[in-house]
């Protein structure tokens, strides 16, 4: 009773919904990444979360083995770090970044640094809305299993046969082990060394008209400024990973 009390009297702020951000902009707010823990992950090694999991960047969350995500925007950015990831420098648009080196398939440099293209995905998380937007973003180990999600998402067509949009429908990600060149393990989005990203349906107009809609009209942005802070942890995975996966 006090519970349905409390709800009829929140009613009004329905009718002032959204107001009083006017000031704050994307770049205000903090995004979350959607991480893959692996072994000498801090979370990991602090007991927190099991090896092979998915989690929270900012609260930890544990969001196990298997999710549910709504892609909302997808974007390649140059990511740089010092040499064998020691340490995040800084996130660009692809070709934004004066000097550097190589290519995507031997390698770029920018100086003694490494610069990784990357893809990078803006999510929703179809289990866990409220949690907001997360970018989840690609290591090397794991661009095979990403490129056949596009490819999916591509050629993805409605019901009616028309072209599907990147954020019309529902995919279900699960984490396996899988091996670097140099036997070394960690977990990514593979099943038996193929993607293990499946679609599992349709998103509800609700779903685009609160969560999508919104996240689309400032998701390059977020992509931008979501690594544009000191402390980054490194993407996914380990630095090993990183350097010997495939493209």
């Amino acid at each position: 009773m006090a519970k349905d009390m409390e709800l009829e009297e929140a009613g009004f702020l329905d009718e002032v919904a959204g107001q009083g951000f006017e000031g704050m902009e994307q770049g205000d707010v903090t995004i979350p990444r959607l991480l893959i823990s692996q072994q000498l992950s801090d979370v990991v090694q602090a007991g927190s979360v099991p090896v092979g999991h998915f989690y929270n960047s900012l609260t930890g969350e544990d969001y196990g083995d298997t999710i549910k995500v709504i892609p909302c925007h997808f974007q390649k950015v140059w990511v740089e770090w010092k040499p064998n990831q020691g340490g995040y420098v800084g996130t660009y648009p692809v070709g934004g970044l004066e000097g550097v080196t190589g290519d995507v398939y031997s390698g770029m440099k920018h100086g003694e640094n490494d610069v990784i293209e990357t893809y990078t995905y803006l999510l929703i998380l179809a289990d866990h809305k409220d949690a907001g937007y997360f970018i989840f973003q690609s290591t090397r180990g794991n661009l095979k299993y990403l490129k056949a999600w596009n490819t999916a998402m591509m050629y993805l067509r409605t019901p009616q046969g028309k072209p599907a949009p990147l954020f019309s429908s529902i995919w279900e990600m699960t984490l396996n082990k899988d091996q670097s060149k140099s036997g070394k393990q960690y977990y990514s989005c593979n099943i038996e060394g193929k993607s293990s990203i499946k679609r599992v349906g349709w998103v509800s107009k609700d779903t685009y008209t609160e969560y999508i809609a919104p996240a689309r009209e400032t998701a390059s942005q977020a992509v931008l400024i979501a690594d544009q802070r000191a402390n980054v942890e490194a993407i996914e995975s380990s630095s090993t990973e990183a350097e010997e996966g495939s493209f």
